[in-house]
């Protein structure tokens, strides 16, 4: 998992109205989509703000690297 690059988003959960959830999808392998779930006040928020910064971790790796 530590030399996989993902692709993070933030999607509205379609079973659970007012859940969001993150999924990291694997763009170097298979396409696995780990997902992680935000729930309760300002879950979009919350959700779009790890989606960002999980993102933006990928790209300062990938300068790095």
């Amino acid at each position: 998992m530590f030399n996989r690059s993902f692709y993070y988003e933030y999607v509205a959960d379609n079973s659970h109205p007012g859940d969001y959830r993150v999924e990291a999808i694997d763009v170097d392998g298979d396409g696995e989509v780990f997902t992680a779930i935000f729930t309760g006040p300002d879950a979009r928020f919350r959700a779009q703000e790890y989606a960002d910064w999980k993102n933006s971790s990928q790209q300062t790796l990938a300068k790095a690297g």
